[in-house]
């Protein structure tokens, strides 16, 4: 999955995946990926995909967008392309070159004890380990490195491994979009989530899904419920996956 990565600031490295149609960047708190700072438009530009191919659009900004150092009203995009807002810089790159830019690859070590026990653990488990490495990435609140361990899993499952895959995906890029601020993107995809656990059972490769369920309904409750304008808290404790024990692999997969 193609991706823009920044290259200055204090955003520097940080990933924004092109996972939907059309992702709008400006400075409005409405906007996929939100750029603070007055040169910014509200809704500066936006990369949309078209036939297989990703364009960079200005979106009748104030001060411009650039591709490359030119002025655009759109191009479409190549890799290595680098598109600027103001004083933001991100570079266009495709996903076969993701693992030479995340900086956070490898999988950090263990910080304690119980992460270290815990991880060992689920080695136990006969489970994919793209499903284990997805599992540390989301505990990591690693997002985007956790759907992108999932997917390769998703895409040669079949029956409820798959709905079950499509469903941590999911709540993944759910939290992906918090951290981002962007409440549209939130909503969609937690309603996506709560209607593919109402079709799983209880517990399914090991995880209690009831429990998961609960806490993605208490992580997301002030901004489901409520409309004002920044229900985003990014200091409190987010939804974790622990795998039990109690539940043998699930088989088939």
């Amino acid at each position: 999955m193609p991706f823009v990565r920044f290259k200055t600031g204090s955003r520097k490295g940080e990933i924004v995946a092109l996972d939907d149609n059309k992702i709008i960047f400006g400075r409005h708190l409405s906007c996929h990926c939100v750029l603070n700072h007055p040169t910014v438009s509200r809704e500066h530009f936006f990369i949309e995909r078209t036939a297989g191919k990703f364009l960079a659009v200005d979106n009748e900004s104030g001060n411009g967008t650039l591709v490359n150092q030119e002025r655009i009203t759109w191009v479409e995009l190549q890799d290595g392309d680098e598109i600027q807002a103001g004083p933001f810089v991100l570079k266009y790159q495709i996903s076969e070159s993701l693992d030479t830019v995340v900086e956070s690859l490898p999988v950090e070590e263990p910080s304690s004890d119980l992460q270290a026990h815990e991880i060992a653990r689920e080695q136990e488990f006969d489970y994919p380990v793209e499903y284990l490495n997805g599992i540390k990435y989301f505990n990591a609140r690693k997002y985007f490195d956790a759907h992108e361990a999932w997917e390769e899993i998703w895409l040669h499952s079949s029956g409820e491994a798959k709905l079950f895959y499509q469903m941590i995906i999911q709540s993944a890029v759910a939290l992906y979009h918090y951290e981002r601020r962007n409440p549209r993107g939130v909503r969609g995809m937690y309603n996506n989530v709560m209607e593919k656990l109402g079709r799983l059972p209880a517990t399914f490769m090991s995880l209690n899904l009831e429990d998961f369920a609960r806490q993605l309904k208490t992580f997301f409750a002030e901004l489901i419920e409520n409309s004002h304008e920044n229900p985003f808290d990014l200091e409190k404790p987010y939804p974790v996956i622990h795998l039990s024990d109690n539940d043998p692999p699930t088989e088939g997969l």
